[in-house]
């Protein structure tokens, strides 16, 4: 083979590497149409809708944005976002997104962590590293020495296997943890469930962990003022306990603080959006 042959012959093996490269590319999940647009309405409300085919949210900040990118990888809480610029949590933006076909089958809502990181990625120039670092937490416990339990927690008979509910649709029997205003109920939830919903509220500020060494499921029903930490001397607004002195009153377990290694981001750039 000739020198201008061999050379013909390379080019093309170039070639046919960046056609692949490029297709592979292609196949990596995006939104097919991706509308943002800043929003400054301080009344509106954070939300999220999911639908079939695509994904609204609604007065989101970016900094939620990446939690639910990276939650796989043990983000779950704004503290493990280091480095990353003050509007990232104050500015709010309205994101209207449609998946193409093939990252919509089977139910966009399982690879909308891998959407939302291209989309961070194309439209914010967000580039980041992990790293892991000690951080402050709190340690669910069991409260009393004896290992008694508080009178709202008891244990579950619920069944939550796949099925169940077809053969019983009584609408008290679901599962799960759910919180309206100062109220957190549970069903057949574990203490690890609780332990990582616990990490969530404001009141608590720190990611939760389950010590408590109990390996049951548990119903229960706990009540606390959401404003106590913000206007304690206020009775009229905080006629509860704290979510602290709740758990234990009325779930027999406490909060003890330590420290953990945790997984964080290390924001490297991130650029607001131009909107479209």
């Amino acid at each position: 083979m000739n020198r201008r042959r061999l050379t013909g012959f390379a080019g093309a093996i170039l070639f046919a590497i960046a056609v692949g490269q490029d297709h592979a590319a292609t196949q990596e999940p995006a939104f097919e149409v991706a509308s943002i647009k800043a929003n400054t309405n301080v009344g509106v409300a954070e939300a999220i809708a999911v639908q079939p085919d695509g994904v609204r949210f609604t007065a989101f900040p970016v900094r939620s944005l990446i939690t639910i990118a990276y939650r796989s990888e043990g983000i779950q809480r704004f503290d493990q976002l280091v480095g990353a610029p003050p509007w990232i949590g104050a500015d709010r933006f309205d994101i209207i997104a449609r998946a193409r076909e093939a990252d919509s089958q089977g139910g966009i809502q399982s690879r909308l962590p891998a959407l939302l990181r291209t989309l961070l990625r194309d439209r914010f120039r967000l580039r980041l590293h992990s790293e892991t670092r000690d951080m402050p937490a709190y340690a669910l416990v069991v409260a009393r020495r004896d290992s008694r339990l508080g009178p709202e927690l008891h244990e579950s008979r619920i069944d939550c296997s796949p099925g169940a509910s077809a053969t019983n649709p009584d609408p008290d029997r679901w599962c799960g943890i759910r919180a309206v205003g100062g109220v957190i109920t549970g069903h057949a939830v574990s203490t690890g469930q609780l332990a990582g919903n616990l990490s969530g509220y404001p009141a608590i500020d720190r990611q939760v962990i389950d010590r408590t060494g109990l390996t049951g499921r548990y119903d229960f029903r706990l009540e606390y003022s959401p404003a106590f930490l913000q206007q304690p001397g206020d009775i009229a607004q905080n006629p509860g306990p704290s979510l602290f002195t709740a758990l234990t009153e009325q779930l027999g377990f406490a909060l003890q603080p330590e420290t953990i290694r945790l997984p964080v981001l290390v924001i490297d750039n991130i650029d607001r959006p131009t909107p479209d």
